[in-house]
């Protein structure tokens, strides 16, 4: 309950500071304690969650050619495993991920494999080498070096900042599936493209967590690299267990249940309005530390 207190002082702040009318902005507070008290309640006791919201994700796009592909698995058992595990045991990195690009976003995409790495700071990201001292022989040390430079050679790499997060972990492992959606928000339209995210898509996309049709959520912004060529500065990304759970996201149902007596086409208007999909991408996990 205190949770949701929080919410609703927070909410009010917002309309309060968008000039509404008090009776206006009293309202539109009744709806959403009711909604959260509904988002609270449908969540069962086996929704535990964990965020990654304020860490860092360092994202390598690889294109690994089909005869280089065997190889390149003996390599990531025998060299980037235990590379990302000792960075994870020193504190460097919270977690990695390896994922096949199952669904290219484009007919000419440049990458098949996509290695991803999560640090509280960006800090974690460098010296990769120094982060290994201590962990394995002069001649292991060696080895696995050789092995992930020859096979890590990204097309190109990117770093984001995670803004908002909500991953299930009910079982303890990472979802098989993961749906990165790249998009581009123009100038001036950051903020209130945001707040959209955290106001309108995150409550469906709990709703869709508590009936076990989504496991995970995020909201990235893009560090590094950038410029108007990229053709993105933010993503989001979905989290899956099965194929079937893509097929339905933001339907008129959600919306109501969610958000009790909004216009749904003003919804949609919003979103169009405040960011372009540039493109999305379906990733099957391969390995993970």
């Amino acid at each position: 309950m205190q949770i949701i207190f929080s919410l609703v002082t927070t909410f009010l702040l917002i309309v309060v500071n968008r000039n509404l009318r008090k009776e206006v902005a009293v309202k539109s507070a009744f709806q959403f304690f009711f909604f959260s008290i509904l988002i609270v309640l449908s969540s069962s006791a086996d929704l535990r969650s964990q965020s990654y919201q304020g860490m860092y994700m360092h994202i390598d796009y690889l294109q690994v050619s089909a005869e280089r592909e065997a190889s390149f698995k003996d390599m990531v058992l025998s060299s980037f495993k235990p590379i990302h595990n000792a960075r994870k045991q020193n504190g460097n990195i919270h977690s990695w991920y390896l994922y096949k690009v199952s669904y290219p976003g484009c007919p000419n995409t440049l990458h098949n494999y996509v290695s991803i790495t999560i640090s509280n700071s960006m800090s974690g990201f460098e010296d990769i080498e120094e982060q290994l001292s201590g962990h394995f022989s002069a001649r292991e040390h060696e080895r696995v070096l050789q092995n992930y430079q020859r096979y890590l050679t990204p097309t190109h790499s990117e770093l984001w900042r995670i803004q908002n997060s909500m991953i299930w972990e009910g079982n303890n492992k990472p979802s098989r599936y993961m749906v990165m959606n790249h998009m581009n928000v123009g100038s001036g339209y950051e903020f209130e493209y945001q707040m959209m995210e955290d106001e309108v898509a995150r409550p469906l996309h709990e709703l869709r967590m508590a009936n076990g049709t989504m496991v995970g959520w995020e909201l990235n912004t893009l560090i590094i690299p950038g410029g108007v060529s990229l053709g993105h500065n933010f993503s989001t990304i979905d989290y899956y267990e099965r194929l079937e759970h893509m097929e339905f996201g933001f339907t008129q149902e959600l919306i109501r249940q969610t958000h009790p007596g909004t216009n749904i086409n003003e919804v949609f208007e919003h979103i169009d309005r405040t960011r372009d999909l540039v493109r999305s991408e379906v990733w099957e996990l391969v390995e993970s530390i």
